[in-house]
């Protein structure tokens, strides 16, 4: 199978940076919207996640005042077939970066991350189908005592928790 033309391949660039700034400005229709029906996401620490839960610890973080300085960074994106050889798949390498600022004028690099992705083209445009995002070192995961949270989640019926 061969990699997607140029044109596509920008298209799918343009979905990271999409996804990302939404998370940034908790933009929650622009987040779900970059994802494929039943489209997921297994975070760093082995917990499941879903567009929506993306859409809350977004809104929750730019709710903080260290959360909302988060940014994520992308800066590597490589385009490669599907290994299974689906025509409306493909598979995307690719690392993010966020940064934080805790003590003002001071920007650090909070997490720095890998993800392995499976895309899937609907209805001609590419979005997240599956999503695997893991730390490039583990000592990078643990929380500070005064960073904000993920959005208390439940999973099993993808919706906060109490609702």
């Amino acid at each position: 199978m061969p990699l997607p033309p140029v044109e596509e391949r920008f298209e799918i660039r343009e979905l990271y940076d999409t996804f990302y700034l939404a998370l940034n400005e908790a933009d929650a229709d622009a987040i779900k919207s970059c994802f494929a029906p039943g489209g997921h996401i297994k975070r760093y620490d082995g917990e499941p996640s879903t567009p929506e839960f993306a859409a809350a610890t977004g809104a929750l973080w730019n709710s903080d005042d260290v959360g909302q300085t988060y940014q994520h960074h992308v800066t590597n994106v490589l385009v490669q077939p599907d290994p299974q050889g689906r025509e409306d798949f493909c598979f995307v390498k690719m690392y993010f970066l966020v940064t934080g600022v805790w003590e003002p004028p001071h920007v650090i690099v909070r997490w720095s991350c890998t993800a392995h992705d499976v895309l899937q083209r609907v209805d001609g445009t590419w979005l997240f189908h599956t999503r695997q995002i893991t730390l490039n070192h583990n000592s990078t995961g643990p929380h500070w005592a005064n960073e904000p949270p993920h959005a208390d989640w439940d999973f099993a019926k993808n919706v906060p928790v109490g609702v």
